[in-house]
This record gives C-alpha cells, sequence and structure tokens, in this order.
C-alpha cells in the first residue's frame, strides 16, 4: 500500500492557497495593465455619448428653426409673382402659415425695407411704417440680406415688448417684370427665443452636463455667447455647428464638474479591481478545498435523475425556475441554460402559464399535492404533460412532470372518430329524409296521374289529359333533377368528380341556365336578368358551374315573390385580381341571420316552403357549396327578412368566386 509523503501532504493542504496567492498576482498585473490601457477612456467615452446628445440636439433646432423659416420662403414666393399684394391678403396669408404657432411673435412685410405689414398687428401697431435701413442694428442684416439673396437669421435681439427673439429676414425680388431681379423688399418673421429652444430640447443643464450657445447674427465661434454659461467654452467642450442660411451658431456642452472628475475613475477603477482581485483569490482558496466534494456529490445526483422519466423542476412562488434536474431535458420547452432564472410567463402562453401559476400558489398555500395537465411545444412539436406539484419550503415547489402525448392522441383520435361518426349519421339522416320524402313525392305524382290516364283515359277532356302529362312532366324533372343533385354529391364526398376547367363566355353558360328555368319563371310572372356580357372569359368546369348556377336560380325562383325580379350580376373581387364574383340576387321572403348561418350544414340546413308553397330538399346549397370548394373557390350569402309592415323589402343574395380567363 503506497503513502503519501509528509511533505507531499503538506503541499497538498497548502495547494489551494498557493494557487490563490498565484491567481491574485496575475490579477493585479493584469488590472494594473488594464488601468493603463483604459487611461482616459472614461473621457473618450464620455465625449462621444455628448457628442451623439448634441448631434441630436442640432437636428431638432435646426427643424425647429428652418420649419418656421420656411414660412417667410413662402410669404416671398408668393410676393414674388403678386408684388401688389394686399395687407389683407397678406394677413390671411400668414394667419394660413402660422396657425397660432407659440414660438412666433410677428411676421412682417416690407416693400422697399419699409414695414407696409405685420401679423398679428395687434400690439404692433407702431411696427408699420418702420425703415429698415434707418435702423441703425437692422440696415446691415437687411443689406447682408439683399446683397446675398439668401435669408439671414439675426439676434438674438431684445423685444420691446419683453423677450428675447430671432429675426429672420428673407429678400423678395419681383418676377412679374422683365428684370427678373429687380429687388422688391423684404418679409421678416420675429421668433421667440426659449420657446424656440424649449422645443429643441435644448435646456442650460441637463443631468451631468451644460450647454452654451454662440455666434450671435450667425457669426460662429466668432461671436459672442447669447444663450447658457459662457465658461462652457472654456472647459475643453463638444462642439457642433447649427447651420443658418447664411452663417451659423456653435453649440456646446461639457460636464458640470470638468472632465477631471471623469479621468479620476481610472484610480478608482484600479483600487477597486486590487480589492476585487484579493477576494477573488480568498474565495477560490475556500471553493478549491469544497470542489472535490462537490463534484462527487454532484455525479451522484446526476445519475439518480437521469434515471428519472420524466421533468423535475424546483419554482418559486413567482413561477421561476430556479433549479432543473439533468433528467430527460429533451422534454423541456428550452434549452436549460435558457430557462434558469427566468419565469413560465417566458416559455408558455398566457393561459398556460397562469395555470401553472395558480396550481404553484395553490401548493404553497395548503401544503398538499397538486396535479394539472398542460400542452407545451417541444422541438417545433405540440406534447402533453401530467404535472405533480410538491410542496418543498416556504416558497418553493417541486415539480414533476410526464409526457402523455400519446395517451392524449388517443383520447383526441376517439374525440375526431366520435365527431366524425356523428356527422356521418347525421349525412345518413338528411339523406334519408330527402329518398323518403322528396322522392316518394314526384313518383307519387307520376304513378296518380299516369294511373289516372290510364284507366280514364277516353273520359277526360284533352285539355284535362295536358295538364295531366304536364303534371307527370314535372314530376319526372323533378326527380331527375333531385337524382342528378344525389348524384353529384356522392361523388363530390367520394372525391370522384374530377375538375376540367377550360375558358368559357360566361353569358353563354348563364344563358343556357337561364333558359332551363324560364317556364318555371314564368308561371309566377318573374323575370330572369342579366348584366353580364359577352366579353367577359372565365375559367372553370362548365357543367360544374353550370350545376351552381341551375341550382340557384331554382332557389332564387322558389323564394322570390310573384311579379318581381331576379338579377344575375358579375364584378371584380375587391382584392384579388384574378378573380370576379358572380351573384344572383332574387326579392322575396328573405333569411334571419339564424338560417343564413345554417345554409351551408347539411346537419342543420332544412328547406323551407316556397313563397307559393313550393317544397324542396335543402341538398342543392349543400351541392352549390361542395362544387365550388372543389373548384377552390368561394360562397357565401347575404340576406334581409321580407317585413312589409314596416317597409322592408325582403330578399337574399348568393355570391360565389370565379378565376378570370
Amino acid at each position: 500500500m503506497s503513502t503519501i509523503k509528509p511533505g507531499k501532504q503538506i503541499f497538498l493542504k497548502q495547494a489551494p492557497f498557493i494557487a490563490a496567492l498565484v491567481l491574485f498576482s496575475v490579477l493585479i498585473i493584469s488590472a494594473i495593465k488594464f488601468t493603463q490601457f483604459k487611461k482616459g477612456q472614461w473621457e473618450k467615452d464620455i465625449r462621444n455619448r455628448l457628442l451623439e446628445i448634441l448631434v441630436a440636439k442640432k437636428s431638432n433646432l435646426e427643424k425647429a428653426l428652418f420649419s418656421r423659416i420656411y414660412y417667410t420662403k413662402s410669404i416671398a414666393a408668393y410676393v414674388s409673382l403678386h408684388p401688389e399684394v394686399s395687407r389683407t391678403e397678406y394677413n390671411n396669408l400668414a394667419e394660413e402659415l402660422i396657425q397660432k404657432d407659440s414660438v412666433i411673435c410677428t411676421m412682417s412685410l416690407s416693400r422697399d425695407c419699409i414695414i407696409s405689414a405685420v401679423y398679428p398687428i395687434e400690439g404692433h401697431e407702431a411696427a408699420l411704417g418702420l425703415d429698415l435701413l434707418s435702423h441703425p442694428e437692422r440696415r446691415k442684416i437687411v443689406e447682408k440680406t439683399i446683397e446675398t439673396h439668401h435669408a439671414f437669421v439675426a439676434g438674438p435681439v431684445e423685444l420691446i415688448e419683453g423677450g428675447e427673439a430671432f429675426i429672420s429676414y428673407n429678400p423678395i425680388f419681383d418676377k412679374t417684370i422683365e428684370n427678373m431681379g429687380s429687388f422688391w423688399g423684404v418679409t421678416d418673421i420675429v421668433i421667440y427665443k426659449h420657446p424656440l429652444l424649449a422645443e429643441a430640447q435644448i435646456y442650460e443643464s441637463e443631468g451631468d452636463f451644460i450647454f452654451a450657445l454662440r455666434g450671435i447674427d450667425g457669426i460662429g465661434d466668432s461671436g459672442t455667447v447669447f444663450w447658457g454659461d459662457p465658461s462652457v467654452f472654456t472647459m475643453k467642450p463638444e462642439k457642433v455647428n447649427i447651420e443658418l442660411p447664411y452663417g451659423n451658431w456653435v453649440l456646446a456642452a461639457s460636464p458640470k464638474n470638468g472632465w477631471a472628475a471623469y479621468t479620476d475613475q481610472d484610480q478608482l477603477l484600479l483600487i477597486f479591481l486590487i480589492i476585487s482581485s484579493f477576494i477573488i483569490s480568498l474565495l477560490l482558496a475556500f471553493f478549491s478545498r469544497a470542489m472535490v466534494r462537490i463534484r462527487k456529490n454532484q455525479q451522484e445526483l446526476q445519475a439518480i435523475f437521469k434515471s428519472m422519466s420524466g421533468i423535475v423542476v424546483e419554482f418559486n412562488n413567482e413561477g421561476r425556475y430556479l433549479q432543473i434536474a439533468p433528467s430527460n431535458q429533451d422534454l423541456l420547452v428550452k434549452p436549460k441554460e435558457e430557462m434558469l432564472g427566468k419565469t413560465i410567463y417566458e416559455f408558455f402562453d398566457e393561459e398556460t402559464a397562469s395555470l401553472f401559476y395558480e396550481n404553484i400558489n395553490k401548493c404553497l398555500k395548503t401544503k398538499k399535492l397538486t396535479i394539472l395537465e398542460y400542452p407545451a411545444i417541444v422541438s417545433g412539436k405540440e406534447k402533453w404533460f401530467v404535472a405533480r406539484i410538491s410542496y418543498r419550503s416556504e416558497n418553493k415547489v417541486i415539480f414533476q412532470a410526464h409526457d402523455i402525448s400519446a395517451q392524449k392522441k388517443q383520447e383526441q383520435d376517439l374525440a375526431e372518430s366520435a365527431k366524425y361518426m356523428k356527422e356521418l349519421n347525421a349525412t345518413k339522416d338528411k339523406l334519408f329524409s330527402i329518398i323518403a320524402h322528396d322522392l316518394k313525392s314526384p313518383f307519387n305524382q307520376i304513378s296518380g296521374f299516369s294511373q289516372i290516364l290510364m284507366l280514364e283515359y277516353d273520359d277526360l277532356t284533352n285539355e284535362d289529359r295536358k295538364k295531366f302529362i304536364k303534371i307527370i312532366n314535372q314530376g319526372s324533372n323533378q326527380t331527375v333533377w333531385l337524382v342528378d343533385n344525389l348524384l353529384k354529391w356522392a361523388q363530390s364526398q367520394r372525391s370522384m368528380l374530377k375538375i376540367n376547367s377550360e375558358k368559357l363566355v360566361l353569358l353563354n353558360v348563364v344563358r343556357n341556365s337561364m333558359k332551363t328555368f324560364i317556364t318555371k319563371a314564368a308561371q309566377k310572372d318573374i323575370e330572369l336578368t342579366t348584366t353580364i356580357t359577352e366579353e367577359i372569359l372565365v375559367t372553370a368546369d362548365e357543367d360544374m358551374l353550370s350545376s351552381v348556377l341551375r341550382n340557384l336560380i331554382s332557389n332564387a325562383i322558389k323564394f322570390t315573390f310573384r311579379g318581381n325580379r331576379i338579377k344575375i350580376s358579375i364584378e371584380n373581387h375587391p382584392t384579388i385580381e384574378n378573380k370576379y364574383i358572380l351573384s344572383i340576387e332574387d326579392k322575396g321572403v328573405g333569411m334571419d341571420a339564424e338560417t343564413l348561418g345554417n345554409l351551408f350544414h347539411i346537419d342543420s340546413n332544412t328547406s323551407g316552403l316556397g313563397t307559393e308553397k313550393e317544397s324542396g330538399t335543402g341538398l342543392g346549397l349543400i351541392l352549390c357549396k361542395d362544387l365550388i370548394n372543389i373548384s377552390g373557390q368561394e360562397i357565401w350569402a347575404e340576406s334581409r327578412v321580407h317585413d312589409p309592415e314596416h317597409g322592408i323589402q325582403g330578399g337574399s343574395t348568393f355570391f360565389f368566386t370565379i378565376d378570370k380567363a
């Protein structure tokens, strides 16, 4: 048996502290080099941030200023084309431009540099007749404006009524005479200083910074400071130029306490790093001793968890993931690393997350086992789980979940099968009803009246014979019609109908369908009309289209009052470029909302009597829907119930889409 020498034992015991000392030395060296590297970075970063702030404020100020200067440009453009503009016209134009703009004091118009109009005039009457060129301060600015042919921003200046403002002058040249450069005068706008700066979000102090503006009359850095603390420009500030139509201002900013306050942070950082290095090294010494034991315990726990078949999670009372056991992590909605420390609301929809939260807090309150089922999307697939929530401590629970997706799928399959069987039974009952009642009625007509003809032929008049033959013919046509609908519907249910789409002249198909019902419509004095023209071409299966039209026209005749009109129309689809919408509109009894909602459902659709007690099966609309759907189109209806007492004319309109050729 080998033994460890005493010297080696001492070394192993001291190894964590030796490692800590080595780490401390490395960290100290790294800290010194890092602070040397970072020296001056604080100021650089702050300057960059400050420059971003200045650029944003520059943009705001230029936008606020130029939006007002454009008012004078608009005035100048108008007057240059209308040099005989009246004071009333000017006031109306100025009022339309300003619209109670609180940043603007006044707008003026000065022909030959003598103020001839001021808006608003209230409180500024004394300005009328003022010669700008005789005013020492304004003369220089106006001459500059005329010389450069550009707008010029002067000021700020003290206003007689109080406050400071900028004045923007814009020259006007008469363009109605041959000499296009003939000077007419100037227009100016007086802009309040403080409201303008407030709109641009420029303040003398903001956070740790102070701001100032210089360049009175737009002369930039060579001008005086007209806003803010002048000392800003002595503190190595960050600066941006505020561009004017002619010249510029300079916006500057500096820290309130100077840049030294930021460079001092380098020393503070070094002290902090030294202390942190000592603490980290000391912790390493303590943690090193525990690592072997922790690793051994971790291996034992992992072996236990890997033998489990479900998910094991520790939650707190907020539904936050505290711990996730390494068992079946493939069943987690996200990787373990992404979930730890986050709440259930970040991974589940509101309803499922609330279910988790309620059951977790129910368990904490009652200290009893709580069980719930919930769905989750795992690897792009929906799975179902059953979870058992157990009390652990005052605000913690253990959550154990098992995959029951296979069991849930079996339950869903059984439910879908039951629903399908119910629908089949409803379909069967409907078909038996049609066959038992609606086929029986026309056959009884044919059988009864043919027997009368056979037994009493010689005793009947020609009129009676024709009447009975006509009834027999109608009964046979009705039977053929019903059998044809039944066969088509049965084929559609068995996916046996084949679509043979071709280019068709829609009017030809509509006319052929209408011909079938000319006699039937004439019996009720109903007019069949269409607005469709020969130029309209469609792509469709002619047989299917004819079946849909015949059923809808027959249905319209049945429910239209005597003496009315049925109209077949077409229009472009409002949202789908390559489709039309075909409509069949009747003037009849109409339908309430419940009947309208059950129109195309075989299990709930029942056909009522027509306006003259005509009967029907209700299968025609079901067949129309199936044929339309097979063709990849849509069908729907709108209706209004006939209410003569309140003067409401009823009627229904059936719509379906069809492809353009």
